[in-house]
């Protein structure tokens, strides 16, 4: 089984390949939720650099790109 990176970076390429892949409104459902989640877990693991960089370099580009989807 491989294994699988949990460095934020990472993670971002992989929500946007969900983002991409999403064709119904329960999967871009689905995805808007994971964004929410990795939000969460950059504010919790990164609090001195969320608002600062993480925010606006990863987040945001990621909502604009779904709702672009939806």
């Amino acid at each position: 089984m491989e294994k699988r990176s949990t460095h934020y970076g990472d993670v971002a390429k992989w929500v946007e390949k969900v983002i991409d892949s999403c064709e119904k409104y329960e999967q871009i459902f689905g995805a808007k939720k994971l964004i929410l989640n990795f939000e969460k877990q950059l504010e919790r693991t990164h609090p001195e650099k969320y608002w600062r960089e993480h925010y606006y370099n990863i987040i945001s580009p990621l909502v604009t790109k779904l709702s672009y989807k939806r």
